[in-house]
């Protein structure tokens, strides 16, 4: 039975539960109907500048007396709870106020939440320009567009400087749906003890709140009540054991346990990454309390000088500082937990793990603090030339960020400090720092065979050039990485892919390229420019969309003539497996082509396949255990096969990973004739993928294959690929599945069901044998896509 939820309004935690499969969703379900409990709680959030009065409105809505706070470092968290006088319900507000200063809003982002309830906090003696109000609201809007959000204007009592804000101009921007209304407060109490405008403030939040999807439904009665043990705990963090066992208290199960772990991460409500070494024996319980941790490396003068570069030692003292109050010192024992933390939100990246140089005392990079101007242009030309190399073609993207919900141009704040994280592994400083090329608003990067890249902010879009011999496979991979991050984290945004006009003379005209491709197939074959009005061919458009462009047939690519030169190529670069970058440089254009070529081919396969990958791996080479396959009789319903799983990271068999004699993962197993022949032009299209990426993953150099032992699955796959034409008698099906799998006009991991359902037969004859697929772990990647790894690479994601 398949069980597809996809576009369903589902709540929070099923939503996070079907990510991860359907056996997530069975156990999910099993407890959420064993016992229910509403749940009447949400999240309130207090934004706006620097010196509003956030900390003293927590204070008033807390009932606590009035005093001067020092300015806010990070988040603080303080639980709030508000009796609807309309309902008589209480509902309870875990209550975030956020420091206002500027260098924190890309770090504020990440805890930004829906459903919630956002108070915008400014001062009319400020003015609201001054107050950034609207800022904040856009902020918010296309970080979480379904947000509740009140404005709040402080020192608002009647002695003071009364309110001038343009309310009309905002509701008409953001509409009443999500700026539910103004109010005024006065956070310090009057003579005779009252506070100016707090309760009519507390009731409007509590009406707001009970809005929200979140608040009043359902949820399995043994999580709340673990929720509200966590939130009742001093503690700011727990071993990964000792949660587990409360979970177990309150009657769960281990996979439930673990279950509710992963889920409460993905919602935000605790940290925890069960795969990362690092981090699997930790939970973090309030998530403030990493915030202001980075709040003081934020504002250390010495590190914002070295342009973000921090040693490990610089962050010790940082965070153990004896001059800071005890709650803001952290024990020594966290300070690694708490740098691996910030990897994981993509704030920072350790430059000595890529070098391997200086472990006694590591070197990371705060993305937020590099420098704000580009490299003096004599320096940037040694890394991005003038001219381009021979061989080597130029295509440019542009990534069009815009409003979802008026198209119009917008700004995804901090959207190219993530970048500069999350595509460090193709740095120019990956050997030696100092020859990154990066700013605040560009980004130099180098993917040896597929290419060099050059990324570009210029004003609220991403410009994107590639020069390689094939650049679509090294543009397709940063195009797609922008546009994921743009549209997963800031949920009210869209970014539109688009190529730029051909005019010779200079013009800020843009095409969509899905546009275009629609264009196209109504038969158009020109469009104009909507800046200058000329009218362009679409073909010669669409030249610098890879989208637009046919994928490398897997039939045509996987010869035996590119077979023995992708072999030829491995020696070339087994003597060079000394060197990091430059490795391939000595190659001509054509061999560059078809080493891109091929690991484009081995990504789309993966690709094809992303719904299947929640159950298990994607990756496996079959051959008949009888080399006389031919012979057996046609009558058999039923034929021996044997099935090698292979790593998705290190695209390499599983058993040539283990240790020696560790031979998990190779199954001999009765597999029906009937399944073989249906499944037959998908298996030759995995045999022929690995047979093309095998050359150069085997010549790696912490990976290098012994001759024999290369020789010996170049053969296997050899013969899993002869049996599998055979089976196919000269058809063109494999042909017509890579063309339905290849069409540009299908979303990443769609696909026709068949042979989806194929795969997921094959999962479970293999779960029959081995329900742990020899060891193989399931990680997610930076894109939130499943992969099946060894385990030594399992720390990379």
């Amino acid at each position: 039975m398949e069980l597809n939820l996809n576009k369903n309004p589902l709540n929070p935690e099923l939503t996070k539960v079907y990510q991860q499969g359907i056996e997530s969703v069975k156990s999910y379900l099993r407890v959420r109907y064993s016992a229910q409990t509403a749940s009447n709680e949400a999240k309130l959030i207090l934004v706006g500048e620097g010196d509003v009065g956030k900390t003293c409105l927590m204070d008033a809505l807390l009932g606590h007396p009035w005093q001067e706070h020092d300015t806010t470092h990070g988040i603080e968290i303080k639980q709030i709870k508000i009796i609807d006088s309309q309902s008589k319900k209480q509902v309870i507000l875990n209550g975030w106020d956020f420091g206002g200063q500027r260098v924190y809003r890309p770090t504020h982002q990440l805890f930004f939440s829906s459903p919630a309830v956002y108070l915008v906090v400014w001062k009319p003696r400020e003015g609201s320009q001054q107050g950034f109000v609207k800022e904040w609201i856009q902020l918010i809007k296309r970080r979480e567009p379904e947000a509740k959000i009140l404005v709040v204007s402080t020192h608002g009592g009647p002695q003071q400087r009364q309110p001038d804000i343009d309310k009309q101009e905002l509701w008409d921007v953001f509409g009443k749906e999500t700026l539910v209304g103004f109010f005024e407060v006065d956070n310090k109490p009057d003579v005779g003890g009252v506070r100016y405008g707090i309760n009519k403030l507390k009731q409007a939040i509590a009406q707001s709140a009970f809005t929200l999807s979140e608040v009043g439904r359902l949820i399995p009665k043994n999580w709340q009540k673990v929720r509200d043990e966590l939130a009742k705990s001093t503690s700011t963090y727990l071993s990964y054991d000792n949660l587990l066992k409360m979970c177990y208290l309150y009657g769960m199960n281990e996979d439930d346990a673990r279950l509710f772990v992963s889920v409460e991460h993905n919602l935000g409500h605790l940290i925890h990454y069960q795969h990362d070494p690092a981090l699997r024996d930790i939970v973090v319980l309030k998530p403030n309390w990493l915030a202001t941790a980075i709040s003081f490396i934020l504002d250390d003068k010495i590190t914002r000088q070295n342009n973000g570069l921090v040693r490990f030692s610089r962050l010790n003292q940082l965070w153990d500082d004896p001059f800071r109050s005890p709650e803001n010192r952290y024990p020594k024992n966290l300070h690694s937990i708490f740098l691996r933390l910030m990897e994981r939100f993509d704030l920072s990246y350790a430059v000595d793990r890529i070098s391997g140089s200086n472990q006694s005392d590591p070197q990371s990079l705060i993305a937020q603090l590099v420098p704000d101007v580009a490299p003096n242009e004599k320096d940037f030309e040694k890394k991005w030339t003038p001219e381009i190399v021979s061989g080597d073609f130029q295509q440019t993207q542009i990534c069009r960020i815009v409003d979802a919900s008026n198209g119009q141009s917008a700004n995804a704040e901090g959207l190219f400090y993530q970048l500069i994280v999350r595509l460090h592994r193709y740095s120019l400083g990956r050997v030696k720092y100092a020859d990154s090329v990066h700013w605040q608003r560009g980004l130099v990067l180098d993917a040896d065979y597929n290419g060099r890249a050059l990324l570009r902010y210029i004003g609220n879009d991403v410009h994107i050039t590639v020069r390689a011999a094939y650049p679509q496979g090294f543009l397709t991979i940063l195009t797609d990485e922008v546009k994921f991050l743009v549209e997963s984290f800031w949920e009210g945004l869209r970014c539109e892919v688009t190529v730029p006009c051909l005019n010779p003379k200079p013009c800020k005209g843009l095409f969509e390229v899905s546009k275009l491709i629609e264009n196209k197939k109504e038969g158009h074959p020109q469009q104009p420019c909507s800046i200058c009005n000329k009218w362009q061919s679409i073909d010669v458009l669409l030249s610098n969309a890879p989208a637009s462009n046919p994928l490398p047939q897997i039939d045509a690519l996987a010869t035996q003539k590119v077979l023995d030169e992708l072999s030829e190529l491995r020696k070339i670069l087994i003597k060079h497996d000394d060197v990091t970058i430059g490795r391939f440089d000595h190659l001509d254009a054509g061999q560059r082509e078809l080493l891109s070529q091929a690991e484009t081919s081995y990504r789309n396969l993966l690709q094809v396949f992303t719904d299947e990958a929640k159950e298990g791996p994607r990756l496996f080479s079959m051959r008949p255990v009888d080399p006389n396959w031919l012979e057996v009789p046609k009558t058999l319903v039923s034929q021996k096969f044997r099935i090698l799983l292979w790593c998705e990271h290190s695209q390499l068999p599983l058993f040539v990973l283990n240790k020696e004699g560790d031979r998990r993962g190779i199954y001999e197993i009765d597999l029906p004739y009937e399944w073989v022949t249906e499944a037959a032009p998908y298996l030759k299209a995995v045999v022929a993928t690995l047979s093309l990426i095998l050359p150069v993953a085997s010549s790696a150099t912490k990976l290098l294959l012994p001759d024999d032992q290369y020789k010996n699955i170049e053969k296997e796959l050899a013969f899993g690929k002869d049996v599998f034409d055979s089976m196919l008698k000269g058809a063109d099906k494999l042909t017509n599945w890579s063309d339905k799998a290849d069409a540009p006009d299908l979303p990443h991991g769609a696909m026709q069901s068949a042979e989806g359902a194929l795969l997921r037969e094959l999962h479970a004859f293999l779960k029959e044998k081995d329900p742990a697929f020899g060891g193989l772990v399931r990680v997610m990647d930076k894109q939130q896509r499943f992969l099946w790894v060894h385990e030594q690479f399992a720390r990379e994601y």
